[in-house]
């Protein structure tokens, strides 16, 4: 059961890695193709940026940092 719960985790962690991934390539590409084109990719980035927009910036730094730190233990207690 528990190689099931470690995989299941790992499937998860892929998902959002990958979710990531997507929303900073159409970041990234409605840089390139411009705000008039009409495609998803417009839709993308106009929503990721509203969002951003609305958290408060000490929410953004402090997640930034959280997850920083995580990283570091993590990469520092690997056996």
């Amino acid at each position: 059961m528990p190689q099931l719960l470690i995989r299941i985790r790992a499937i998860g962690w892929a998902a959002v890695e990958a979710a990531v991934l997507l929303i900073a390539l159409c970041m990234l590409l409605d840089i390139v193709i411009g705000a008039q084109a009409d495609s998803f990719i417009s839709h993308v980035n106009k929503n990721a940026i509203g969002f951003l927009q609305s958290v408060p910036p000490g929410t953004v730094v402090g997640l930034a940092l959280a997850v920083a730190v995580y990283g570091f233990f993590k990469t520092r207690l690997r056996p």
